[in-house]
């Protein structure tokens, strides 16, 4: 009872001062304050580039398949990096949906979108 009483009575340390991200109070700082907020950050910018990498490295082998048609050589790489993408497509998905999954199951907002 009494460390109850002396625990309300005594606040315990903050940190925010030493925080250089909260000295101005804005939404945006008070999000990268947190390592969820960050991860969110980084998880809104990650699955779209890597998105865009896909798509080149599917057009990256198709050119490569067909410049290469006469050639078995180029045409065995093209089909690697082929599937490599695919591969890494669904590697992407698969992540993307357990993200979404942990942030249900924690009830975090992971994306903000």
């Amino acid at each position: 009872m009494i460390h109850s009483l002396i625990a309300a009575v005594t606040p315990g340390p903050n940190f925010d001062q030493f925080n250089p991200l909260i000295i101005d109070n804005s939404p945006k700082a008070a999000q990268f304050a947190t390592p969820g907020g960050i991860i969110t950050e980084v998880l809104a910018y990650a699955f779209p580039i890597a998105g865009m990498i896909l798509f080149v490295m599917i057009l990256w082998a198709g050119f490569e398949m067909l410049a290469g048609a006469t050639s078995s050589k180029s045409k065995e790489a093209g089909q690697q990096r082929i599937t490599a993408a695919v591969i890494g497509f669904m590697l992407l998905f698969v992540s993307y949906w357990l993200t979404r999954l942990v942030g249900l199951v924690f009830g975090i907002q992971i994306f903000t979108y």
